[in-house]
């Protein structure tokens, strides 16, 4: 059987519906491929051969029997300014699903064949009009539930993060292009590439790439939800904090000590930032075993959350203990940590000193929330702004990770004094490393993994 990998390669003229499955005022069916035009002509009224270039043309559709299924409108994409870089006709019917399903059968009929997930996407890779990173851009687009991961996704389908790679690439292929040439004159004991200027040339990547790769935290935390950590010790208010900024009653509070035994998780969209909110249990002493593991659930959320919000009692805690409950925390040294003081309606904070931001609230009444949202905004952009180009996809990580350590390798080869021959093995490593990341080098599995994620119609 063959893949759709193979089939797009062999020019087979695909189809598929591209809106949301179910009923709705206007569906579109999209064809792509060599004879999309003469086969979409098999079912619209009039031949799609004779209508220019991006134009819209409106008429009936029938089947192989000539029964009118619909009228609507045909639009003309031609080859290879199209998505896809192939002719290609987007039908635009009414949005029954009956017919849907009937102008499909008919395009089936006329020799089409229905299109699998992504696989028109697949095809704007293959010919050329995308590359990899902007083919997982569009995905990444389409699944955008905020502003946050709107954005990221936006910023690599524009390709500014495939020119990265790409310049790394260059940067790295003439070098190792030398090192090559060395070995067609090993016998000559002839150096060809200047050690010194490859050396400052490679701590120039391993720092870009480094860079690309440290980003991924941020980019992930910002695709999928900034992870934020209500930590502190029993009847604080985690809890109530974590109701009040949801906006919902997501978790249950109690003046029973030790109520919450697991984390409790949930998210929400601050002015186009997804944060999620995570309640742990109350921290402090205990021989009961569930709730020690759920102590224990409580520090590894807050070891691997951006922001932790150590949240104190200001009727009961004392401000000479904050420095301590922070560093019992064992966080690391580049951890967001904000100082929360609730319960400010039974008494004012106490006042001192500490090395992170401290805010004043009453999470029962609401006041100084805003405060609060403000101060995870303010914080997370911040964090946002050092990163001109963020890496979100985990393939990408994998791949810069790779990339960075046949990197690293051709450093300390270099500077040990080992053969070319052996360098220029890790050169080409680094080199593979970097092409998996737009494509410039692939494998059918790893395209077929990729876009079988996509929905069918894209």
């Amino acid at each position: 059987m063959n893949s759709p990998l193979r089939d797009a390669v062999d020019g087979a003229t695909i189809c598929a519906i591209s809106t949301a499955p179910g009923a709705g005022g206007i569906a579109v069916v999209r064809i792509s491929g060599n004879d999309a035009l003469g086969l979409g002509s098999k079912v619209f009224s009039k031949s799609l051969d004779t209508i220019a270039d991006r134009s819209v043309a409106f008429g009936r559709f029938r089947d192989a029997e000539g029964t009118v299924l619909d009228e609507g409108l045909a639009l003309i994409l031609r080859g290879p300014g199209s998505y896809t870089g192939e002719d290609t006709v987007e039908f635009n019917i009414h949005g029954s699903q009956f017919i849907q399903r009937e102008v499909m059968r008919a395009l089936i009929e006329a020799g089409c064949r229905q299109a699998g997930p992504g696989e028109f996407t697949q095809r704007a890779f293959l010919n050329g009009r995308l590359d990899l990173t902007q083919a997982e851009a569009v995905a990444d687009l389409i699944a955008a539930e905020h502003a946050g991961a709107h954005r990221l996704a936006l910023d690599q389908l524009r390709g500014g993060f495939a020119r990265e790679i790409n310049a790394l690439r260059e940067a790295l292929i003439g070098f190792a292009g030398l090192l090559e040439l060395e070995l067609d004159f090993a016998e000559e004991d002839v150096e060809f590439a200047d050690r010194e200027r490859f050396d400052a040339l490679l701590a120039d990547l391993l720092s870009r790439v480094g860079r690309l790769a440290d980003s991924f935290a941020t980019g992930n935390a910002m695709k999928e939800g900034i992870p934020v950590a209500i930590v502190g010790a029993p009847n604080r208010g985690k809890s109530t904090l974590l109701n009040a900024l949801l906006g919902d009653d997501r978790a249950i509070v109690s003046d029973i000590p030790g109520t919450t035994r697991d984390t409790v998780e949930d998210a929400c969209t601050l002015d186009g930032l997804r944060f999620r909110f995570i309640d742990t249990a109350g921290l402090r002493d205990t021989d009961d075993v569930v709730e020690a593991e759920g102590i224990r659930r409580a520090l590894a959320k807050a070891s691997s959350a951006s922001t932790v919000l150590l949240l104190l009692d200001a009727s009961t805690d004392a401000q000479e203990d904050v420095q301590a409950r922070i560093d019992a925390l064992d966080l690391t040294p580049d951890a967001h940590v904000i100082v929360v003081w609730n319960k400010c309606d039974l008494a004012p904070a106490p006042t001192g000193a500490v090395d992170v931001p401290t805010l004043s609230l009453s999470a029962s009444t609401g006041s100084g929330l805003d405060e609060l949202r403000q101060a995870l905004l303010d914080q997370h952009r911040a964090d946002d702004q050092g990163h001109q180009l963020v890496v979100t996809n985990l393939r990408h990580f994998e791949a810069l990770t790779s990339a960075k350590t046949a990197l690293q390798a051709v450093r300390e080869g270099l500077g040990n004094g080992i053969p070319g021959d052996l360098v220029a093995v890790d050169a080409r490593q680094a080199l593979h490393h970097l092409g998996e990341i737009t494509g410039a080098v692939h494998a059918e599995d790893i395209l077929g993994h990729i876009f079988s994620h996509f929905c069918i119609g894209k």
